[in-house]
């Protein structure tokens, strides 16, 4: 692992941005994700995956990089390779860990509001919900926040630019850090509408194209263009406000 070609490389993206400048930083880097996998693996998780999400992370890192700050490309994408890989980790045990009675009530939950807004068309209370499934309003709500914690978590994923939600509201180091600090995150999401949740949820949860997610949503693919731009936008300010 040579890290003065890496870095070379990584300014040359950074002066160039074409797609053969950012595949030449990459491959360089490829040995970087390839160590960060083998550390981590036999943790649960398969090394391929690992290694993917390694890569992502570098990717990300490589449009991100900054030469004119002073630092050295690997000083800049090692935390970034090894958080990525170490949340993936951290949240695939939450998820495995969650227990299965909460599992149970998330799924019950789920049909249970599909139902409803299949019926109404509108987004079901509480309340409602508790008559629908029979239950009462503290399970209910327990199962709302099981579920709106695993949500946040999710949207840690990476979209088709190898970036993840915070990552997309936040253009700086500084920003990077505070999106990492889910309490805000999820202070943030609840100033959203149901219905922009769930853009949120297909684009970066799911992992559905801006096409794919405008068919589920009965909206043309410009529409949610403009709708994930807006969202992303008011999220940016959101977090940034409570620097």
């Amino acid at each position: 692992m040579d890290a003065g070609r890496m870095h070379e490389l990584a300014c040359r993206f950074a002066r160039a941005r074409t797609e053969e400048a950012l595949n030449l930083a990459l491959e360089e880097a490829l040995p970087l994700c390839a160590m960060a996998a083998r550390r981590f693996s036999g943790r649960g998780v398969e090394y391929e995956d690992l290694y993917q999400v390694a890569c992502l992370a570098c990717v990300a890192a490589i449009r991100n990089f900054e030469p004119e700050r002073g630092l050295k490309f690997t000083t800049f994408v090692t935390p970034s390779v090894i958080g990525s890989v170490r949340n993936y980790i951290r949240d695939k045990g939450n998820l495995l860990h969650t227990a299965r009675s909460a599992r149970e009530d998330m799924i019950h939950l789920n049909a249970a509001r599909e139902d409803f807004l299949r019926t109404y068309h509108e987004e079901p209370t509480p309340r409602e919900l508790a008559e629908k499934l029979e239950w009462d309003l503290r399970r209910v709500m327990r199962a709302l926040s099981a579920r709106e914690a695993m949500q946040v978590a999710s949207l840690d994923r990476r979209d088709e630019d190898g970036l993840t939600l915070g990552e997309r509201i936040s253009g700086t180091e500084a920003g990077f850090e505070r999106a990492e600090n889910r309490a805000d995150l999820r202070k943030a999401l609840a100033g959203l509408t149901e219905k922009e949740r769930r853009l949120l949820a297909l684009r970066y949860r799911d992992q559905m194209s801006q096409r794919e997610a405008a068919a589920k949503m009965n909206m043309t693919q410009m529409q949610i263009s403009r709708m994930e731009r807006r969202i992303l936008a008011a999220l940016q300010t959101e977090m940034e406000g409570k620097v």
